[in-house]
């Protein structure tokens, strides 16, 4: 995967701890290049964060992954497609698919080299699995001339004039993981710990008293009282390596089965084919919420 063009901003994104900082602007003060890009990067960035810490992570609505089959008796052509969507990605960046994205399945498949393809392999099951998943990308485009800053540089150097945001949607072979049954609010942090931690007698009076009153209320304690020791082994930073901040930023949209016994030669027909869009993470609004509550 070739992160070259949005690696910064992964970088920066990923970056949760280090404090943000904005232009003060002052008559008379000359300001530069890296005037503009502070600008730009703080209000950016505070938007990720409120969204990261305060939304969490995954799908509001639409990005339903499926299969469109192009019953040609000469030879079938399977397209995974992806419908348009919106939702929020591991490091808090929104994700919109203004339209309908597709590839051909065969086509990826036979591109695919075979040590690749058995990291999503098992051989008990015959089963080829597949995940989809998507995350926020920087897309450089209107290139514009610019000055050569170097010498002999070029004669019609171009720069892109504009960034884009845009999307990056990719399929990895890899195993289903394991059920994590703990409450994770925060993609790239640790779940938090089901069990209530220390407290003091004070705390452990107030959690009591409250639980015997209301029950749903206790809960609700019990909860902030595990999400207040919820950053004590990492803090704010992210668990992401340098050389991996896609992994934390990739968004789970669907599993994919592919029935198989020989994996240099799958065939790829939709009664192979399971798709399941439901092992992805949701986002729940504060509509959703309304609307839950009126339901009997």
């Amino acid at each position: 995967m070739d992160t070259a063009d949005d690696y910064p901003t992964l970088e920066q994104d990923a970056t949760l701890e280090e404090p943000l900082r904005r232009v003060a602007y002052e008559a008379g003060m000359m300001l530069g290049l890296e005037a503009t890009r502070d600008e730009q990067a703080y209000h950016r960035r505070r938007l990720n964060r409120h969204q990261y810490w305060l939304h969490g992570f995954g799908t509001l609505a639409g990005m339903r992954v499926s299969i469109a089959p192009d019953t040609n008796p000469e030879s079938m052509t399977v397209r995974l497609q992806v419908s348009p969507g919106i939702g929020i990605d591991g490091l808090g960046r929104e994700v919109l698919l203004h339209e309908t994205y597709c590839l051909n399945l065969g086509e990826w498949l036979a591109a695919q080299n075979e040590a690749r393809l058995r990291e999503g392999y098992n051989e008990a099951d015959n089963l080829l699995w597949l995940k989809v998943c998507v995350r926020q990308k920087d897309c450089p485009v209107a290139q514009q001339p610019v000055l050569a800053r170097k010498l002999n540089l070029s004669t019609d150097a171009v720069q892109p004039s504009r960034t884009a945001d845009s999307v990056m949607l990719e399929l990895i072979p890899e195993l289903p993981e394991a059920d994590e049954t703990r409450y994770q609010p925060w993609s790239c942090h640790t779940p938090v710990q089901d069990t209530t931690p220390t407290l003091t007698g004070a705390e452990q009076k107030t959690l009591a008293d409250l639980s015997a009153a209301n029950a749903a209320a206790g809960a609700q304690l019990s909860l902030h009282a595990r999400l207040l020791h919820a950053l004590d082994n990492g803090g704010v930073s992210t668990r992401d390596l340098n050389d991996q901040l896609e992994l934390g930023a990739r968004l789970l949209l669907a599993r994919i089965a592919i029935t198989t016994t020989e994996i240099n030669a799958i065939a790829v027909k939709p009664e192979l084919i399971s798709i399941n869009n439901l092992v992805r993470p949701f986002l729940v609004s504060a509509s959703q919420l309304a609307w839950l509550s009126r339901q009997p």
